[in-house]
């Protein structure tokens, strides 16, 4: 190599490194007079809200009645202290139907049943919520309908029952609603009729109060996926903005070409809203210890795809491109087992309810350096409340990209929030890079005296050997304005840094840490069900009757009240949401049939009385139990059929093992090892979803014949199947079947229930061990593991 080549290569060095420290170079100026207190809706900083949706919040209230104490204090941590994190609930309501992850039930199946709340979880997470914070806001949309709901009108009804409902059992009326479908371009017509309908309402109301409360609830549209369609049509038709005064759409931090959303926030002081957006993917905790180069330095901490500084990147960038003031989470708290689709796409995980297990994510961490250092959600009518507004002239962002939003390239990326009477402002940091950055913010026309020091917090990824929370949160110390009235603040790679006017180093809140989860211990129980005890050969055993247990009630503050009946406060009497059950597809709950005093759980749904309504990932009813842990072990439950229907061998009920989720999570035949049973005497065993063995235990025919079966459609039944090792064995009313030695077998996961679109009784399951085979396995590690390590 000539000298010209190496003197040619430092060169290029020398530039490189000369371009990098100019680029690293930040300036920020707040100018006092573009803080914008009288724009009380488009500026404002609403902050963060929760969407219960698509059965993430199945096991929710399972925490609720198991561990109380864990519950509540989640609680506290979303909705609790002076600077609460979550400002809003928002609740879909489904149609019983997969709508990606699960369904959500219907609040009413049939044009005549009375709206049911309390069978959705979703509206009970607000109900304890809004105890713990009074001016949390809540709002509803739907994602389809029941099949009754076939017009507008018919959703106007559903609607507003519901709405009633929730405000007569819980006490809340809702603050906002979307009167068309999710993620679909908007009806204008229907939006602004509904508006109409809701203001002008006076009939069915139970006092002028409710009415007024009823007539107060704003519109929402459209909740589109991508830039929103109808941001011209707002911009140019006043009584659209009059009718609609919150935009929303989903994911995509962009405005459209005609930069109408900024508009709208801007000129017409319109709330534009990320009314669905993407937090995390995967346990940020994992992340110390990957080796991505992006773009070449090994390791992201927790920046990188899915990662908490990414996530606060398209906050950022949502606000500076579209004037996004408020972000939703889809979902913020992750209540249904792994495998669903969209697993580990939170903020909270709440999976295992019989121990309390809760992993609360850094990037929760992440929206603390907003929450907490700025007043934020909605101002009052008369613009007192001191809500801080969001300053676009000083906020600015260079990451690339919508959904995801990469900052890797080392641009700046900053927000700033200011109280609208100009005494005090903060100026969140995101650097999702490998380089390190030098700020300089300056102020003007500012209330205060002089330049006061500024606070410096930081959260970033461990350092080597360190718990993997140790740098989550951190008081830097203060920085001081130089001569010029400016400060500097370094930023180190992937880190976030807040840089705040507010003193709040001496509060113990904000030298606190998030909890760390424990051990996810695995259920094995020897006592569930009430009045069903088991042996220690028991996983798990149910017989779906709770009347004799109770569950805390949360009051003011989120403390304990009392407590109230486990069925009341889970849907009532004939239909209760069942213990540890994640439905992917249908509505499987305990049920008291008329004239009994047992309880089974039924599968409610019944294509002959109320038909179906739409769904995104079509498939039978299906329901999980247990453990993903559990390797072998024998699964038996009782079950009965409540019509004499065999029209295509629809009206069947099988029991499934081994289910570990993925992408045909949605049904049965997603799950390794079923049993299908059809009242006949007919049985299939699958194996991945193909007949290994089949047969009728009526007339003998694969075999296997029982003296006597009973082939009436109400018989009851037991159907088992056992899983060893490589070999699943099937049996019918005790009678062994079938068994098959898998070649490839899958090793481990819960029990499936499932049926086809009628309604089917089960009762008395039961999960056994199987003698000389280890029934489960504890814990699942490899080198990214860092939850056993916390400060």
């Amino acid at each position: 190599m000539s000298w010209f080549a190496v003197a040619k290569g430092g060169i290029k060095k020398q530039i490189e490194e000369a371009t990098q420290s100019a680029a690293s170079m930040v300036k920020v100026l707040l100018d006092g007079n573009d803080i914008q207190a009288d724009n009380v809706n488009g500026l404002t900083f609403k902050g963060f809200g929760v969407l219960s949706a698509n059965s993430t919040s199945a096991l929710l209230l399972d925490y609720k009645s198991e561990h109380p104490e864990a519950y509540a204090e989640m609680l506290q941590i979303l909705f609790g202290g002076e600077h609460p994190l979550m400002t809003h609930v928002k609740i879909e309501m489904g149609n019983d139907r997969n709508n990606s992850t699960g369904p959500d039930p219907a609040t009413m199946r049939t044009a005549d049943e009375e709206a049911n709340v309390t069978r959705h979880p979703g509206f009970q997470l607000a109900a304890d919520a809004k105890a713990v914070n009074p001016d949390l806001k809540v709002s509803i949309l739907r994602w389809s309908a029941p099949a009754w709901a076939n017009n507008n009108d018919k959703i106007y009804t559903w609607y507003k029952k519901t709405i009633l409902a929730a405000y007569r059992e819980y006490g809340y009326m809702a603050d906002y609603v979307n009167p068309y479908i999710n993620e679909h371009a908007p009806d204008l017509a229907w939006t602004k009729q509904y508006a109409e309908r809701v203001k002008t309402d006076s009939e069915g109301f139970n006092s002028t109060e409710e009415r007024e409360l009823y007539n107060r609830i704003k519109s929402v549209i459209s909740d589109e996926v991508g830039i929103g369609s109808f941001g011209a049509s707002m911009v140019s038709d006043p009584s659209l903005r009059e009718a609609v005064p919150i935009a929303g759409y989903h994911y995509n931090t962009d405005d459209d070409s005609a930069g109408n959303f900024k508009k709208l926030a801007e000129q017409y002081d319109i709330e534009v809203w990320n009314s669905e957006a993407q937090s995390t993917f995967s346990n940020s905790s994992f992340r110390p210890n990957n080796n991505m180069k992006d773009p070449t330095v090994a390791g992201t901490g927790i920046g990188g795809v899915g990662s908490p500084l990414e996530m606060s990147n398209t906050i950022i960038k949502g606000f500076v491109n579209s004037r996004r003031t408020h972000f939703i989470y889809q979902p913020a708290i992750g209540s249904f087992y792994e495998g669903g689709q969209y697993s580990f796409k939170e903020l909270v995980s709440m999976r295992d309810p019989w121990t309390g297990w809760i992993h609360y994510d850094a990037g929760l961490v992440t929206l603390q350096h907003y929450s907490w250092f700025a007043n934020v959600g909605w101002e009052n009518e008369d613009n007192t409340a001191g809500i801080w507004r969001a300053v676009p002239q000083a906020s600015s962002t260079g990451a690339t990209g919508t959904n995801p939003v990469s900052g890797r390239n080392g641009s700046p990326s900053y927000i700033t929030l200011a109280a609208p009477d100009k005494k005090d402002f903060s100026t969140v940091i995101v650097n999702d890079s490998e380089y390190s950055k030098i700020y300089k913010l300056q102020t003007v026309n500012m209330a205060y005296t002089g330049n006061p020091s500024m606070e410096v917090w930081e959260t970033r990824a461990a350092d080597a050997g360190e718990a993997f929370n140790s740098n989550y949160m951190q008081y830097l110390g203060d920085v001081t304005a130089d001569g010029s009235g400016v400060y500097t603040v370094k930023v180190k790679p992937y880190s976030t840094v807040t840089v705040s006017t507010l003193k709040n180093k001496d509060k113990e809140e904000y030298n606190t840490p998030l909890p760390v989860e424990g051990e996810r211990t695995v259920l094995d129980t020897d006592a569930t069900g009430a009045g069903h005890s088991t042996g220690d050969n028991i996983l798990y055993a149910d017989d779906f009757d709770y009347s004799k247990q109770t569950v805390v009630k949360i009051g003011a503050g989120g403390q304990f009240e009392g407590t109230q009946s486990y069925i009341e406060s889970r849907g009532g009497s004939q239909s209760v949401i069942p213990r540890y059950t994640h439905d992917r597809n249908g509505a499987f709950e305990a049920y008291l049939p008329d004239g009994s005093d047992n309880y089974v759980l039924r599968q409610q749904l019944d294509t002959g009385t109320m038909g179906l309504g739409g769904t995104w990932n079509s498939g039978d009813p299906v329901t999980a139990i247990g453990d993903n842990r559990w390797m072998n072990y024998k699964a038996s439950v009782d079950v009965s059929f409540e019509t004499n229907n065999t029209q295509g061998g629809a009206n069947y009920a099988a029991i499934g093992a081994r289910y570990q989720g993925g992408g045909s999570s949605h049904s049965i035949t997603g799950t390794p090892y079923v049993l299908k049973f059809w009242f006949d005497g007919g049985w299939q065993l699958l194996v991945n979803n193909s007949a290994v063995a089949s047969g009728n235990a009526a007339n003998g025919s694969g075999g296997v014949k029982i003296d006597g079966f009973d082939t009436a459609y109400d018989a009851w039944h037991n159907i088992a199947v056992q899983v060893a090792g490589d070999k699943v064995t099937a049996y019918l009313d005790g009678v062994k079947l079938a068994s098959y030695t898998d070649p490839t077998p899958e090793l481990s996961g819960r029990v499936d229930l499932a049926s086809g679109y009628y309604h089917v009784r089960f009762d008395n399951l039961k999960v056994e061990k199987v003698e000389g085979y280890t029934p489960y396995y504890s814990e699942l590690l490899d080198n990214l593991e860092m939850y056993d390590l916390a400060a």
